[in-house]
This record gives structure tokens, C-alpha cells and sequence, in this order.
């Protein structure tokens, strides 16, 4: 039996998320401050090109590194929302890397984020 890589493993994963709700347009892993694998709408155009794709998720990882400095204190860091007018974006932490997503400003954020959290896979 043949074993699949981990960008394999995080392309499904992000396939599953994809399919949670219509309003999700961009579903990325992210493991070690990299971007394992991401998936997008096929109905969806990208609002950035792919040099401030790039700074987004490098964004999103010092994000992470921030956060990160809080944990002793406050306690681990369950997910994080910036709110756009033509986008939100969410990071969801999990026990290895996050998953980011972009979804339409009207979608319902929380109800996408219970979801994710309620998946019986490991992500």
C-alpha cells in the first residue's frame, strides 16, 4: 500500500473545508510557516495576484508568530478573523498549522469555524 505525502494529506484537506459552505472561496494549509497545499473555488477569481498572494500568507505566518509569544500567558490562540470589505479572512490554529481561508464578507464566519472544528478528520 502505497502512503500519501503530506501535501497530498493537506489537499484533501483543504478539499473538505472547501465544501463546508458556498461563501468559502480559498481554503490553504498552512504547516511551518509554509503553505502545505490550498484549493480554490472554481467559480472564484482571485482578488490578488500572486506576489500579494505570496505577502498574505506570509502575513498569516507572522501572525502566528505573534500569537505564539501570548500562548504562555493567555492561553493558545483558536482562530483569528480580519474582516475586508470585499473579503474576510480566517485562520483557524490546529495541534500542527492552521488552516486559512478567504470567504465572501457576507458568509457567516462562525458558523464555518464551528464546522471546521467539528470535522471527524484530521487536518
Amino acid at each position: 500500500m502505497m502512503k500519501s505525502n503530506p501535501s497530498t494529506l493537506a489537499k484533501k484537506s483543504c478539499e473538505t473545508v472547501l465544501t463546508l459552505d458556498e461563501s468559502i472561496r480559498f481554503v490553504g494549509k498552512v504547516v511551518d510557516r509554509k503553505l502545505l497545499a490550498f484549493v480554490r473555488q472554481k467559480d472564484s477569481t482571485p482578488l490578488l495576484n500572486d506576489e500579494l498572494e505570496n505577502m498574505a500568507h506570509h502575513q498569516a505566518s507572522i501572525k502566528i508568530m505573534m500569537e505564539e509569544m501570548f500562548d504562555d500567558s493567555l492561553g493558545m490562540t483558536n482562530w483569528m478573523i480580519t474582516s475586508k470589505e470585499k473579503v474576510k479572512l480566517v485562520s483557524v490554529f490546529l495541534d500542527e498549522g492552521m488552516i486559512i481561508l478567504s470567504m465572501e464578507p457576507k458568509g457567516n464566519h462562525d458558523e464555518i469555524i464551528k464546522k471546521i472544528q467539528s470535522l471527524n478528520v484530521s487536518l
